[in-house]
This record gives structure tokens, C-alpha cells and sequence, in this order.
């Protein structure tokens, strides 16, 4: 081979080690790109959620509960989480009366979870205490009876004016969340012997204008101004007892729970016209309830079994029984909407020896999604934004405690 040819060849044998260097690299490259893409793909976690036999498959909720127990423990519970309980501090005691059982409830807009400054949690004494949602210290101490019984309270839309019904003191109040001042507090009580109307439920019109309180022993459901003053009042049976009550979506419809005579009233918003009347089968007693984000159907919550009945409000009849998960302790407390109206939330109180239990119910299957037992017994149950609740659990909270039990 002369000089020439040898040259020839060996830019031949570099150009042919280049190309599989080249090839060598490309090949690499598409390896670690296709192992980087399964990396991430099973990093990222499902969007359902499998639980036992009992309830159904479904998107996990993108939201967590910030948890008030009876006995002074303030908790965040994660139920899409396979260890739910992220976190607790001691807080305040909402029941000052255990064992006897009372009620109470913070009821935010379906739409979007807790966005306030503060958490208004009314305590069966006649208390609210306005708690900095940052710190979960208390800020603010109201007043508005002494006595135990049906006490709650319910942001407005904005969420910027939260109505609250003590039923004991027959008072109605309406306070600023910003400043933290009472507007106005008005007392609802016999002209004759001074007896409370026992306004134990207050509700806000969807669209904020006005707020829809039951007067128990006043026998009437009465819309009250913003301002306060009067607007209509639906005079009911006498010894009916109303005594809660919950409007639908469309401001269209409002259901009354009467516990005097347990059955469910549906009447036209706002002028309280009769549309429909149930009466709650064998012996089980009205509590709470909440219609559907499409106002077909209105989910019954009663205060002495574990079921949820589903009443059409085209028939008003019950299409539907809801068995919730077994529990020693009968009887719900409440139930709500999740942000977004994709899920309901039944609280079942217990006791602080039984703890209780949420329930998840999948709004467009009418199951029981999933469900979260608790050692500690549930008094107000806030929905918050899972950014929310790891803000808490990171800074605010202490870390589990297993058979933690207050």
C-alpha cells in the first residue's frame, strides 16, 4: 500500500469512528431521556383512590380538613392520604359539656375552600373565637349567650361577613371577618314571656343578599336583610320545631328539617311557597342536609342513623339510601359540600370515647367515596386547600401521635 492509499484509509477509519461514537452517544441520550420520563411517570402520584368493598373508586378530592375536635385538639386530616392524620396542636375545648352531646358548624361557600383571614369556631356555651388561620392562635373572643345548646356559624359567599345563630340566647349577629366587628346583633325572643325563638341554624341566599334562620320555638322560617330588618316570614305548623335549613345552588328552593313532627319541608325561594313535604320513614329524625351543585337531589343527613337519604326534588320522595360505614355511635352531625361540589362530607360527632368518623360522598354516584375514623371526636370540620394544610403541618403543627385520643 503506498503513502496515498494509507492516507485514504485512514480518513476512512476516522470518519467511520466518528459516525459511531456519534451513534454511541444518540443511542445514550435516548436511553437516560426514556428512563427520565419513566422516573417521572411513576413519581407522580395516582388520581384514584381504592379503598375497601363498601365504597366506590373515584377522584381523590384536592382538598383537606382542618379538624376541631371536642376536647381542645385542632388537627389536619389528609382523606386521600393513606395516612390521613398529618398533624395536631392543642387549641380551644368546643365542648364544655361532655358527655352530653351537642351541635355546632362552620359553613363556608361550596365553591372555594376557607380563604379568610380568621376561622370563627362557635363553642356550645354561647362563645366564638375568631382563630388567625396562619397561626391558629386565638385573636378574638365574642359573647353571645351562656347557655349550652345549638350554636354555628356561615360565611357569606365573599366570605367576607359571617352570620351567627345562638339558639339558646335567641340571638342573630353579623360580624365583619376583615375588622372582626359585630355589625349588628339582634335578639329574637317572645314579646310575651321573653322565651327565645331559638334561632339555632342560619343560612346565607346564594347570592348573599339576605340570610334564611329557622325560628324553632317561634314555629317560623324567616329572610332576614343584610341590615338586619325583617324581609318575610313563613309561618309553619304549630309544635313543628324548624330548626335547620339549607338553600339550594340556584337560590331557587330552601329545605326545612322539622325535628317537631320529622319531616322535611321544601318551599320556593324567596317566596316561600310549599313545593313538597317528606316525611322521614320509621322514626328517623331530620338534622341536616344539602342539595346537589344541580339541585336534583337533596342528601338527608339524620341525627339517629347512619344512613344518608337521597330525596328527588321533583317527586320529593326518598330514590336512595346511603349506608355510611358501621359506627358504634348513631346518629350524624352534619354534612356539606366539598369545594367544587364534587363530594359531600358527612360528620358523624361519636364521643371523645369513640372518636367519630368523615365520610366522603361522590356527588355523581351517590356512594360513599371514601371514609376517615377518628380517635378524637369531630366538632367543626373546615375544608382547606392542600397548599393550606402543608403550610400547617410544616410550620403550625405537631407530628402524629399514634392513639392520639382527646
Amino acid at each position: 500500500m503506498n503513502k496515498k492509499q494509507l492516507i485514504k484509509a485512514l480518513s476512512s477509519y476516522q470518519l467511520w469512528l466518528i459516525v459511531g461514537l456519534i451513534v454511541i452517544i444518540l443511542i445514550g441520550v435516548g436511553a437516560a431521556y426514556i428512563m427520565l420520563k419513566q422516573s417521572q411517570s411513576s413519581s407522580i402520584p395516582s388520581s384514584t383512590q381504592t379503598t375497601n368493598s363498601s365504597v366506590s373508586t373515584t377522584t381523590s378530592p384536592q382538598y383537606s380538613f382542618l379538624v376541631f375536635t371536642q376536647k381542645g385538639i385542632a388537627e389536619i386530616i389528609n382523606p386521600s392520604s393513606t395516612t390521613p392524620f398529618q398533624g395536631y396542636t392543642h387549641s380551644i375545648n368546643i365542648s364544655t359539656n361532655v358527655p352530653q352531646q351537642v351541635y355546632w358548624w362552620v359553613e363556608y361557600p361550596f365553591e372555594n375552600a376557607a380563604q379568610s383571614r380568621y376561622y370563627l369556631i362557635p363553642v356550645n356555651n354561647g362563645t366564638v373565637y375568631a382563630i388567625d388561620a396562619n397561626s391558629l392562635k386565638i385573636v378574638k373572643e365574642f359573647n353571645f349567650g351562656n347557655s349550652i345548646g345549638f350554636i354555628g356559624v356561615a360565611y357569606s359567599p365573599s366570605q367576607q361577613l359571617v352570620a351567627v345563630a345562638d339558639g339558646p340566647s335567641g340571638i342573630l349577629a353579623l360580624i365583619n371577618v376583615s375588622s372582626l366587628n359585630v355589625l349588628w346583633e339582634q335578639h329574637f325572643v317572645s314579646p310575651v314571656n321573653g322565651r327565645t325563638y331559638y334561632p339555632c341554624d342560619v343560612r346565607w341566599s346564594p347570592d348573599g343578599n339576605y340570610l334564611i334562620v329557622p325560628m324553632r320555638f317561634n314555629n317560623s322560617v324567616d329572610l332576614i336583610a343584610l341590615n338586619g330588618s325583617l324581609i318575610k316570614v313563613l309561618p309553619t305548623a304549630a309544635g313543628s320545631q324548624p330548626y335547620m335549613v339549607s338553600p339550594n345552588m340556584q337560590g331557587t328552593m330552601v329545605a326545612v328539617e322539622y325535628v317537631g313532627n320529622n319531616s322535611v319541608g321544601f318551599y320556593s325561594l324567596p317566596s316561600l311557597k310549599l313545593l313538597g313535604i317528606l316525611q322521614m320513614p320509621n322514626g328517623t329524625i331530620p338534622q341536616r342536609g344539602v342539595f346537589t351543585p344541580n339541585g336534583d337531589y337533596y342528601l338527608e343527613a339524620p341525627s339517629n342513623t347512619n344512613q344518608v337519604f337521597v330525596i328527588s326534588t321533583s317527586t320529593f320522595q326518598i330514590v336512595k339510601t346511603i349506608d355510611l360505614p358501621s359506627f358504634s355511635v348513631k346518629g350524624l352531625a352534619d354534612i356539606e359540600l366539598m369545594p367544587g361540589g364534587q363530594y359531600a362530607y358527612v360528620v358523624i360527632h361519636g364521643n371523645v370515647q369513640s372518636g367519630g368518623i368523615i365520610a366522603l360522598i361522590s356527588v355523581s354516584s351517590l356512594t360513599v367515596s371514601s371514609y376517615v375514623p377518628l380517635s378524637t371526636a369531630p366538632a367543626v370540620i373546615i375544608p382547606v386547600q392542600n397548599q393550606v394544610a402543608t403550610y400547617l403541618v410544616d410550620n403550625v403543627l405537631l407530628p402524629p401521635v399514634t392513639g392520639l385520643h382527646c
